[in-house]
């Protein structure tokens, strides 16, 4: 007990090192607990933006029966209030989900279907621009759900006992009855397009239009699966007119008499998913389920005699894979920042923990010479180090918990557990020694300069080995899993760091020792004798410098990584929109242009023509294709969207302006269409084959066209041929310097008579910057940046207590013989300052070595929304400001340094040296 209270005594006497250490501890333990919760957050909060943004059909578990449910399903008016009706397809629907595992089952709602029957000619006389109508016949439960009817009634049923004469009522949305020009009330006839090989077709089936209808939410992912009964296709053919296709919607007991009356039918089964509840810890067992799931076979009641199976899919296990993707991907990139200031945050404990040592040197010497044995000492120590180590790391603990509130993990916990022993490991690992004489650091044996080369060798071997194999192996940051850490990747930046320390402690020493013997035959005391101390035992040794050297590189890069996700972002952006502004609406007059073309701030205009899908065949090939033409003007393109990173290649649209050989359409197409370059083929134009000569073979995704499948030509080539008017329906705008595209968006509204889509870059970047993605990897940068200023501010002062009482000793001793003491400082000064100085120049180095060495091992384009990596970019204004700042910061520790060290007592010093 007496060793127990000697020791207590000691702690209540010296408590700041104490203190120090808990306050490390607690720091360290909350940013280690943070960490993984962060990642945890970002990732549900992304998960569930992801999800919420996918489409219906992109999300839903949704599966296709090439047959229509059994009559007694269909046996129901819009009501869906038939007692005596038996729903076969709705049961066996209902059996599925409740048979899909948990947590799966909790994110689906209730089982939907629609049945629809494709195919119907609808009989002419059409109005003028329309050549042909195709209707297809849609029926299912919950329609009225979703609609608000605008004009008319719902259609009534209609029996199979019926006669063909009698009407089908039909019920089209507002934008299909203009699409078709049809008019409530109106009755027209249709058919079927195919003959039943050397039958008679059925006689066509008189339809009437009772009413219109719009979405009560256009948005509902109902309206997503079912587009096309929200809006009718209209494909725009030169040659005979507009093609129309719409959805009409009847009443379910009247679906079954369109039996005969459609080329085909299809049953449409899905199971809504919700993806508002999923986190960190369900999502992957959802998207392993959800994959089990959509591979199953699954029997399905219809109105056939044939038995027939439905296979379910989802494209929600891709969508949880590529939000996963994105925070695996921020987990890496913050272990690879981290791993670095997670070594230096080591080294402090140490440090703090040889401070609590030498306070402790006088009790562990005394106890030592009463007989304590060493095991009793390491025993005591260790108690203290869990008495420090654990509150401090609970309390941390707790306040990340409490910061970012996410399901419990125990795996958060973790690395706070590890931190809170490092205390009691590091207090007990020592030898204590039983004497009270101090050593001087600068005469070691010749055994620790062995070890030493032997360590310094060692750490460059490892630098250069991790380098090496990153270069050879990089990383496929697709296959990494959240949670995980690529080992290489992560220690690859500290053991370079850890070897640059070796050069600089090496290196620096040199140009000290030729100016300390310089400064030997001079006048004055303070030049010599600092650079002498500086040399023979540097008063920052390897801490401090480790500390700078990853702290100033780790902060250069981070500021790269930001500037480049940022610069990544707006090339995404401006790729996806090719222009300042992209208009994408119904087709706009050469007056409307024009009027667009005259806005103040609309610099440059070029619009892009639909010309329809065209068929094109290949001199050299029978086949023949469907492509997607677009009429361009090349000048007025390339000067729109010059210096845009979505620009069409310049050298692409100058050969669009060459004329061709004899006489032939000049023309470009994507990659995907199959044509070469230097081929020569046909193209249906207006009812006659032109010769096209195929000048060039462009990227199959650009902002001109919505698909892959695409053909450029130019409006005056198409002129050359025959002349036409060109009304775009899509129109780049480029913007004079300082323009406001917001006033630009709101004049463009009020201008052009019919809905507009308006885009800018800007959009883009905001939303991909402001996603849960976006928004963690930029907040974990700069949480590193200021962890590491803040880190390397507490080393400094810290290892100028450590080195306090040799420097004490030192002017003490000075002041006896005379030595001013306006001039301690200096002796400071050249203590930190020559070690600090190389540090960073090596920190500085190794902030731009860091980015070829690492960069093309981070997978950036997850994050960006583009197709490509993007190329590392240095933005020199954030840049110079992180190295300033941390300079400043560095200037400042070491400034407060120096008054702190400033602050001694001459008498005690030289008691404390008598005795």
């Amino acid at each position: 007990m007496k060793l127990f209270f000697l020791l207590r005594r000691q702690f209540r006497r010296y408590r700041g090192p104490s203190i120090l250490l808990a306050v490390i501890v607690l720091a360290v333990s909350a940013l280690l607990t943070l960490w993984p919760r962060a990642i945890d957050d970002m990732f549900a909060k992304d998960l569930r933006q992801t999800m919420g943004n996918a489409t219906g059909s992109q999300r839903d578990f949704i599966g296709y029966l090439s047959a229509p449910p059994p009559l007694t399903d269909l046996n129901t008016g819009f009501a869906d209030a038939n007692p005596g009706a038996t729903f076969q397809l709705r049961s066996m629907l209902a059996e599925i989900r409740d048979g899909l595992p948990e947590p799966l089952h909790s994110v689906t709602g209730e089982a939907r279907w629609v049945v629809a029957g494709y195919g119907a000619i609808v009989r002419g006389p059409f109005p003028t621009g329309i050549a042909s109508v195709e209707l297809n016949y849609a029926a299912g439960p919950a329609f009225l759900d979703h609609i608000d009817l605008v004009h008319g009634v719902l259609p009534g049923p209609l029996s199979l006992e019926s006669a063909d004469t009698d009407p089908l009522e039909i019920l089209l949305s507002v934008n299909s009855a203009d699409a078709a020009g049809w008019e409530i009330g109106e009755e027209r006839a249709a058919g079927v397009r195919r003959l039943y090989g050397e039958a008679a077709p059925p006689p066509d089936r008189p339809l009437v239009l009772t009413g219109t209808f719009t979405p009560k939410d256009a948005d509902n992912p109902y309206w997503s699966i079912n587009t096309s009964i929200l809006n009718a296709v209209e494909e725009v053919n030169p040659n005979t007119g507009t093609l129309v296709t719409a959805t009409a919607v009847v009443s379910p007991d009247a679906f079954a008499p369109t039996f005969g009356q459609t080329e085909r039918t299809q049953t449409t089964m899905w199971l809504p998913l919700d993806g508002s509840s999923l986190d960190a810890a369900s999502a992957p067992l959802v998207e392993a389920q959800l994959r089990q799931a959509v591979g199953s076979p699954r029997p399905i009641p219809n109105s056939t005699m044939i038995s027939q199976t439905a296979q379910f899919n989802s494209g929600a296990p891709a969508l949880i894979a590529e939000s996963t993707q994105r925070a695996a991907s921020t987990n890496q990139i913050l272990a690879l920042l981290a791993s670095g200031p997670l070594g230096v945050c080591l080294a402090t404990a140490a440090v703090a923990v040889r401070l609590v040592y030498d306070r402790r040197r006088t009790a562990i010497a005394l106890a030592g010479a009463r007989g304590a044995s060493a095991a009793q000492l390491r025993t005591i120590l260790g108690m203290e180090g869990l008495a420090i180590g654990l509150p401090s790391a609970l309390l941390g603990t707790l306040l990340a918990t409490a910061l970012i509130p996410v399901p419990l993990n125990l795996l958060h916990f973790g690395w706070a557990a590890g931190a809170a022993l490092v205390p009691a490991l590091l207090l007990a690992l020592p030898h204590p020694t039983p004497s009270l004489r101090q050593n001087r650091g600068d005469l070691a044996p010749r055994s620790l300069h062995r070890w030493r080369l032997a360590a310094e060798g060692l750490t460059l071997g490892l630098a250069v080995t991790a380098t090496t194999l990153l270069f050879q192996r990089g990383l496929d940051q697709r296959g990494v899993e959240l949670g995980t850490v690529d080992p290489l990747l992560a220690a690859t930046p500290l053991l370079i760091a850890l070897a640059a320390c070796v050069v600089v402690l090496r290196l620096y020493p040199l140009p000290l020792a030729r100016y300390a013997k310089r400064q030997q035959r001079r006048p004055g005391l303070v030049g010599f004798l600092g650079a002498a101390r500086a040399v023979r035992a540097p008063g920052g040794g390897l801490l401090a410098v480790l500390t700078l050297i990853v702290g100033l590189g780790v902060v250069i890069f981070a500021g790269i990584l930001l500037s480049t996700f940022r610069a990544g972002v707006t090339a995404a952006a401006q790729y996806e929109v090719g222009a300042d502004l992209r208009v994408q609406g119904s087709l706009m007059s050469t007056g409307t242009v024009d009027q667009i073309r005259s806005l103040d701030g609309v610099e440059e205009l070029a619009g892009i023509t639909d010309l329809g899908q065209l068929r094109v065949s290949a001199d050299d090939a029978g086949e023949n294709t469907l492509v997607r033409v677009l009429a361009v003007d090349p000048s007025e393109l390339r000067t729109v969207q010059r210096g845009s990173a979505g620009a069409f290649p310049a050298a692409l649209l100058s050969k669009l302006e060459q004329p061709a050989p004899a006489g032939a359409l000049p023309v470009v197409v994507s990659g995907a269409v199959g044509l070469e370059l230097g081929g020569t083929g046909t193209l249906g134009y207006r009812d006659s084959s032109r010769a096209i000569d195929v000048v060039g073979v462009g990227p199959p995704s650009t902002p001109l066209a919505s698909g892959s499948n695409w053909m450029l030509v130019s409006t005056k080539a198409v002129n050359a041929l025959e002349e036409r008017t060109f009304d775009p329906s899509v129109v780049f705008i480029r913007l004079a310097p300082g323009i406001d595209d917001g006033s630009i968006q709101a004049q463009l509204v009020d201008l052009v008579p019919t809905p507009i889509l308006v885009q800018t870059p800007t959009q883009f970047e905001d939303q991909t910057l402001q996603s849960p993605s976006g928004l963690g990897l930029q907040t974990g940068l700069w949480t590193v940046i200021t962890a590491m200023g803040v880190l390397c501010a507490l080393t400094i002062l810290m290892t100028a207590v450590v080195n306090a009482p040799a420097r004490n000793h030192l002017v003490a001793l000075l002041r006896t013989l005379g030595f001013p003491r306006n001039r301690d400082g200096a002796v400071l000064l050249w203590e930190l300052g020559p070690v600090a100085g190389a540090a960073l120049v090596m920190g500085t180095i190794l902030g731009f070595a860091f980015p070829v060495i690492l960069l093309d091992s981070i997978d950036l384009a997850v994050f960006t929304g583009g197709e490509f990596q993007p190329a590392a970019r240095v933005d020199l204004a954030l840049t110079a400001g992180l190295l300033g700042g941390f300079v400043g910061v560095t200037a400042l520790a070491i400034a407060v340094a120096v008054v702190m060290g400033r602050r001694q007592r001459i008498a005690i010093v030289l008691r404390m040296t008598d005795s």
